[in-house]
């Protein structure tokens, strides 16, 4: 039922797309009384497999430095547009996305996640697959999935 959420769940990708998503995810928590609103940011590992040792450490590197930053842009979302609010928590991890979201919803007991869609079709639908389509596959929750207005 939509009166018991309790957790609701914004997926960040940082693009303004998910930006919008987690506004309405925010706005969606605060009509239901829901209790907290997690935002997470995935990043993805770029190989899977890596020949060489240095190859290894340098996509090591990479990733610590991206989950930095991360890190700091959910903290500067968070102070900035819900003012430190205690309701909101954010995480950042490396992996597959939507196996970590999944994970991650699992963990916490998500009721609900709100997940923007960038509406690609055709060609670079399936070059790129899509991360909401196999989320709301594979959630263990509801998901709520936030088309992107028309500009």
């Amino acid at each position: 039922m939509i009166q018991n959420i309790k957790k609701v769940l914004a997926p960040i990708d940082f693009s303004v797309y998910s930006m919008e998503a987690m506004r309405g995810a925010m706005e969606l928590a605060k009509d239901l009384g829901a209790e907290e609103v997690h935002l997470m940011h995935v990043i993805a590992p770029q190989q899977s497999f890596i020949p060489s040792t240095i190859e290894q450490n340098r996509e090591l590197a990479r990733e610590s430095a991206m989950l930095e930053q991360a890190e700091e842009e959910l903290a500067r979302i968070k102070k900035d547009e819900f003012g430190d609010s205690k309701k909101v928590l954010t995480f950042a991890v490396v992996g597959p996305p939507v196996q970590e979201l999944v994970k991650y919803a699992k963990e916490q007991a998500i009721d609900l996640i709100v997940i923007a869609t960038h509406g690609r079709t055709g060609g670079e639908y399936i070059l790129i697959g899509s991360v909401t389509e196999k989320l709301v596959r594979n959630a263990p929750c509801s998901v709520l999935v936030f088309r992107p207005r028309k500009r």
